[in-house]
C-alpha cells in the first residue's frame, strides 16, 4: 500500500527564497512530483550559498532543508531551447508555483494565460510581496515589509520600545501554507471541473489575516498600538549598493564595515545610526519612496490602524469584508488572503451559533426529523 497522499500529482517548483520553496516542501513530503526549476544562468537559486552549511560538502542546509523530496531541472529560459523545455514541462503538469515579482514571469514568455493555453488543468501558483493586482503590486517585497505593512510589527515587543519583527519568517512560511491550501483545494475542484485556476498569494495579506482579534478590536473599538517607522530589506549586496546611493552616500558600500552581508551584521547598530539620521529630517513615506525609488524593498511600519485605512489593503486586496448576521446585521471580518480567479472565496455567512444547523446537517447524513426530535428531548442536541 502506498502512503503517498499527493502520489500522481506533479508540481513544477519554479521559486526561491523561502515562501515558494516552503510551499513545494510541503507538497513534496507528501508524496508530490516536485521538481525544482532553477535558471541555469544564475547558477541555480541564490540561497543555495546561504548559511548554514554541512560541514562535509559545504553546502548550504538553508537550501537543503526547504528543497528535500524535490528533483531539479535548471533551465535557460532566454533560449528557445530552454522555453521548449520549460513548455513541455508545464504540459506535464498538475501545478505551477512561481514566486517572482509580478510580471516577471510574463516576460519570460510564461503568464498565466500562455501556462493555461499548454494545459488548462495548470494550478498556477504566484506568491509575491502584495500580490498580482492593487496599488503595491509592483513594489519588491520580503518577509520583512510583509510584518511592517500588515501590521505585526506594531503588536510586537515591549510597550513603549520599537516595534518588532517576529523571530521566525512568518510572514514568508503563512504564504507557503496558505498557497498549499490553495493549490490542494484547486486539485480537488478540478476533480469535478477538468480545469485549473490562478491562485494569488500576498505576504502582506497573510500577515493582516494573522492579525485577528487585534484588527477586529481596531475595527469595533478603535483601539490599536501607536507606534511608527519604516522598515528596509536591503538583503544583498546589490541592494545596499542602490540604498547607499539613494542615501547620497554611495562611499558606504566600498566601506570595509559595511561591504558585504556579513560585515553589515556585525556592524548594524552603526549602520542603524547612519541610517536614522539620514531619515530624521524625512517623513516615513518620504524615505520609503526614496527607497522604493531604487528598487530597494522598503515599506513604512503599520499599525492596526493603518493597515485598516490603507485602501489598497482593505478594499482592492479585500482583507476587511463584509457579512450578514441575522441579528447583529452587518459585520466586518478579516478577508482570505487566499486570491483565486476560477473560484475566488465567498463570505456567504456570518458565524453560526450553537448548534443552529444541527438538524440539517443531521438530516443530510441520514437521521429522520424523529430522530433529530428526540435528540433534542434527551438533550443530545440543543
Amino acid at each position: 500500500m502506498n502512503n503517498s497522499l499527493l502520489k500522481g500529482i506533479r508540481v513544477l517548483d519554479f521559486t526561491q527564497f523561502l515562501a515558494g520553496p516552503y510551499c513545494g516542501m510541503f507538497l513534496a513530503d507528501m508524496g508530490a512530483d516536485v521538481i525544482k526549476v532553477e535558471n541555469l544562468m544564475t547558477k541555480g537559486e541564490f540561497v543555495r550559498n546561504a548559511m548554514p552549511r554541512e560541514k562535509k560538502t559545504g553546502r548550504s542546509m538553508y537550501f537543503q532543508n526547504l528543497n528535500r523530496n524535490k528533483r531539479g531541472v535548471s533551465l535557460n529560459l532566454k533560449s528557445e531551447e530552454g522555453k521548449k523545455i520549460f513548455a513541455e514541462l508545464i504540459k506535464s503538469a498538475d501545478v505551477l508555483i512561481e514566486n517572482m515579482k509580478p510580471g516577471v514571469i510574463g516576460k519570460l514568455g510564461f503568464s498565466y494565460e500562455v501556462c493555461k493555453s499548454l494545459n488548462p488543468r495548470i494550478i498556477f501558483t504566484s506568491i509575491s510581496g502584495f500580490g498580482q493586482y492593487g496599488e503595491y503590486s509592483s513594489r519588491p517585497g520580503y518577509d520583512l515589509i510583509a510584518q511592517a505593512m500588515g501590521g505585526s510589527m506594531s503588536i510586537t515587543g515591549w510597550p513603549g520600545q520599537e516595534p518588532t519583527r517576529a523571530g521566525m519568517a512568518i510572514g514568508d512560511i503563512m504564504a507557503g501554507m496558505n498557497a498549499a491550501i490553495g493549490i490542494l483545494a484547486s486539485i480537488i475542484k478540478r476533480q469535478e471541473t477538468g480545469k485549473g485556476q490562478q491562485i494569488d498569494i500576498a505576504l502582506v495579506d497573510t500577515i493582516v489575516s494573522g492579525l485577528e482579534a487585534k484588527a477586529m478590536q481596531y475595527v469595533y473599538e478603535g483601539k490599536a498600538p501607536e507606534k511608527t517607522g519604516f522598515v528596509i530589506a536591503s538583503g544583498t549586496d546589490k541592494h545596499f549598493v542602490a540604498l547607499s546611493a539613494a542615501m547620497g552616500m554611495p562611499e558606504l558600500a566600498s566601506d570595509p564595515l559595511y561591504i558585504n552581508t556579513e560585515a553589515r551584521k556585525k556592524n548594524a547598530d552603526p549602520l542603524k545610526a547612519i541610517i536614522n539620521k539620514w531619515a530624521s529630517d524625512k517623513t516615513v513615506l518620504e524615505c520609503v519612496d526614496i527607497i522604493l525609488g531604487v528598487e530597494v524593498p522598503a515599506g513604512p511600519i503599520y499599525t492596526v490602524k493603518e493597515v485598516y485605512e490603507d485602501k489598497n489593503i482593505r478594499e482592492t486586496r479585500e482583507m476587511f469584508v463584509k457579512v450578514q448576521h441575522p441579528e447583529a446585521g452587518e459585520l466586518t471580518v478579516m478577508g482570505n488572503p487566499i486570491k483565486m480567479s476560477e473560484y475566488p472565496c465567498e463570505y456567504k455567512m456570518a458565524a453560526p451559533d450553537l448548534g443552529q444547523h444541527n438538524a440539517e446537517i443531521l438530516k443530510e447524513i441520514g437521521f429522520s426529523e424523529a430522530e433529530i426530535a428526540k435528540f433534542k428531548d434527551n438533550g443530545s442536541i440543543n
